[in-house]
């Protein structure tokens, strides 16, 4: 054999021998096992610099120096951790939103997306002692502190607002601190409630986008099958600036509950939804829009009690804005 096929077989005995070392030196190397953590949801939903807030999820670390928690590229410190939880102080950010994600044990999490801007929730679930009728002139309203009863009489029964008044088309306002219903503009606005409406060609509604003036307002009405759905004018009831629709809805019926939601990103532009609260079947589904539309104002509740006496309940009461 040649000098020059010595030379040869002498090289790669080296190079399979360097092979070898590597595959043994990497099988040597430690395998991260640790499970990929995932974001679920914040507590609360939605929050503001400074704020308090929990990320909920899986497989974090219990070793709060095994996590990093991460808004858009900025690191905060954990206040707490558990293997479900942790608990940061959002940090002082300009932005609407924040993607959040959490690198625990080396595993990188989920990005899951934050609103910093706050949503404001004002309820009214009517959960207190019974409240007999009353109007207006008594004061202080104890039916509670942020209603205003503009016409009619109101009561507590049950845990729900109630009437039993017949002969009357009245309404309260919800004037609460706070409360302007503004659409557009990254503004929004959702409202919701429970009505109960009896028999006898009796209505109940819902108020929102209530003016100043306490007259000119959107109402959505129900009276047996018929809902409608109207725009008061400068002359507040009876006053119709517009009937965006008048028609009749199978799944409504006297005595029976249903579940109303109102919803407005847009100014002059809502959409309606009614429910069946027992089964969750939409019984409306429609979206209105008003060229000349009222902005901002209150929510409030409403009723024509034909018949005498009558039984309108309003429960559950819901306002979110944004």
């Amino acid at each position: 054999m040649s000098v020059k096929n010595y030379i040869i077989i002498a090289l790669l005995a080296v190079v399979t021998a360097g092979v070898g070392g590597c595959n043994k030196n990497d099988n040597n190397l430690p395998v991260n096992n640790a499970p990929i953590p995932r974001i679920l949801q914040f507590e609360p939903e939605n929050a503001a610099p400074g704020d308090l807030i929990t990320i909920k999820g899986m497989n974090f670390s219990p070793d709060a120096e095994k996590n990093i928690i991460k808004f858009n590229q900025i690191v905060v410190p954990a206040q707490s951790v558990s293997d479900t939880a942790i608990t940061v102080i959002i940090p002082d950010l300009t932005v609407k939103s924040a993607g959040v994600t959490v690198r625990s044990n080396g595993k990188i999490s989920n990005k899951k997306s934050l609103s910093l801007v706050k949503i404001k929730k004002f309820r009214d679930d009517f959960d207190r002692a019974d409240v007999s009728s009353v109007n207006k002139n008594v004061v202080p309203n104890p039916i509670g502190d942020d209603w205003e009863i503009v016409k009619g009489r109101f009561a507590l029964e049950g845990n729900r607002l109630a009437t039993n008044v017949g002969g009357l088309e009245s309404y309260m306002l919800y004037r609460a601190p706070e409360v302007d219903m503004k659409a557009g503009n990254d503004s929004y606005f959702t409202l919701s409630a429970d009505i109960t409406v009896s028999g006898g060609g009796t209505f109940g509604g819902i108020i929102f986008n209530a003016q100043e003036d306490n007259k000119r307002f959107y109402l959505l009405r129900t009276a047996g099958t018929l809902v409608q759905m109207l725009k008061t004018g400068a002359n507040g009831l009876g006053d119709w600036a517009a009937i965006m629709m008048s028609d009749y809805f199978e799944g409504l019926s006297d005595d029976k509950k249903y579940h109303v939601e109102i919803v407005s990103s847009t100014a002059g532009k809502f959409t309606v939804k009614i429910t069946d609260p027992d089964s969750n079947s939409i019984i409306m589904d429609r979206s209105f829009t008003d060229p000349d539309p009222y902005m901002g104002g209150v929510p409030g509740f409403y009723y024509f009690g034909l018949a005498n006496p009558t039984n309108i309940y309003f429960d559950n009461f819901l306002l979110e804005l944004q």
